[in-house]
């Protein structure tokens, strides 16, 4: 985390219990705690499959545009599908 960074932005994606069926992506914004240094989620967002007549591209594709979109009005860090950097 930059030091003037307070929120950052990724896509998870999202299973259906308790089968753990892949349903979607979650699109999520975090924000740093400073009390406790880490990393709480702030909002979420879910692009499951059914909303786009099962078209696993078109849901990722569209968490994707998402997570842009909230990285630019947040000024903040884009983790798209990978969060291993904002856990170090």
């Amino acid at each position: 985390m930059t030091e003037h960074e307070e929120y950052c932005v990724s896509i998870r994606e999202s299973y259906r219990i308790p089968d753990y069926t892949l349903e979607g992506y979650t699109v999520t914004l975090w924000r740093w705690n400073h009390l406790d240094e880490t990393w709480w989620y702030a909002a979420i967002r879910d692009y499951l499959f059914a909303d786009y007549n099962g078209n696993h591209k078109k849901a990722l594709r569209q968490a994707r545009r998402d997570t842009r979109k909230l990285a630019g009005i947040f000024d903040c860090t884009n983790h798209d599908t990978n969060e291993e950097g904002m856990w170090q």
